[in-house]
């Protein structure tokens, strides 16, 4: 069986707390975003958005063969109050690992002093940057 990429979940001061594998995105330099969702089918749900850098990655238990040489970090997310998690049922974690970039684009196509009345095209670059993580993580 392959390894996942979430390795554990628990409840700790009301807040779900999981340890995700982010090996795959060992060449990145900076911030990655860890985004999803952690859900019961009683209808518990509790959203993941997370920001972090990865140098705040550990390394996994170098004598457990499922974690050594590999990568993680934690991550909380907020249970929706209305369904509480029950510590009887099956928790499904579903989890979206990326580099995030933003891009500014001014309408017009570069090294063009024409504006495109028919098809608009957003094309002169103004501006990009790098997602960062706020220090500490989260």
């Amino acid at each position: 069986m392959p390894h996942p990429w979430v390795y554990s979940a628990t409840i700790t001061d009301g807040k779900i707390k999981s340890r995700v594998e982010v090996t795959d995105l060992l060449a990145t330099r900076g911030a990655i975003e860890i985004t999803g969702e952690a859900t019961q089918v009683n209808g518990a749900f509790a959203p993941i958005s997370c920001i972090t850098n990865i140098a705040a990655a550990t390394m996994g238990d170098p004598t457990d063969p499922d974690e050594a040489g590999r990568l993680f970090v934690n991550v909380e997310a907020d249970p929706t109050p209305d369904h509480p998690f029950d510590k009887n049922e099956d928790l499904t974690i579903s989890v979206r690992l990326s580099v995030e970039w933003v891009t500014v684009l001014g309408p017009g196509v570069e090294g063009s002093t024409q504006p495109r009345e028919t098809d608009p095209t957003w094309g002169i670059h103004k501006a990009d940057a790098h997602i960062t993580a706020q220090k500490g993580g989260y």
